[in-house]
């Protein structure tokens, strides 16, 4: 369950020959912004560790309904997939790959703060938080405001550098 009271003030957004623009996704968020909601949500997780993970999937699903100022409804799934690919005889020195998709679906009615943006260390590495995200205004406009639809995917190859596998070297692509 959530509550919660967002206040947005002076929304503007900068466009690229200097000025600001109003943006009707930023003006219909504009003052106190009352949100209430509930989620459910249903895992399924058969990896041998939740901190690094070697085999097995993790899969959660989840359904939040959100009222008051917005009314709208928003679906996630997360899948992760985990493979050893090489280990050593006594079991150490694991190499891992691991698989892993996120799919998210939000209403016509939810607000800018709530849409999706990708970018940032979670979701889409090597991008500014939030830096990947549709854009209001003409080209060269940094007006971000989100997005009712999202689908991420990653792949990640990571190798133990040192004998107590305290560090490790990832290789990994996100899209």
């Amino acid at each position: 369950l959530r509550l919660e009271d967002i206040e947005i003030n002076n929304p503007r957004g900068t466009i690229a020959s200097g000025g600001t623009v109003s943006v009707p996704a930023l003006e219909a968020v504009s003052g106190s912004n009352f949100l209430s909601g509930g989620e459910v949500s249903v895992s399924h997780d058969t990896r041998d560790s939740s901190m690094l993970p070697s085999e097995g999937h993790f899969l959660t699903g989840k359904f939040e309904q959100v009222f008051g100022d917005f009314n709208y409804s928003r679906f996630e799934l997360d899948a992760r997939q985990y493979f050893t690919t090489f280990r050593r005889p006594d079991g150490s020195g694991k190499h891992v790959l691991t698989v892993a998709g996120n799919i998210g679906y939000s209403g016509d009615d939810t607000p800018v703060f709530e849409r999706y943006f990708a970018g940032g260390f979670q979701s889409f590495r090597g991008f500014a938080f939030r830096g990947v995200t549709q854009r209001a205004g003409g080209p060269g406009d940094n007006i971000s405001v989100g997005a009712n639809a999202q689908v991420l995917g990653t792949a990640e190859y990571r190798i133990p550098v040192t004998a107590d596998e305290m560090i490790s070297m990832v290789a990994f692509t996100d899209f």
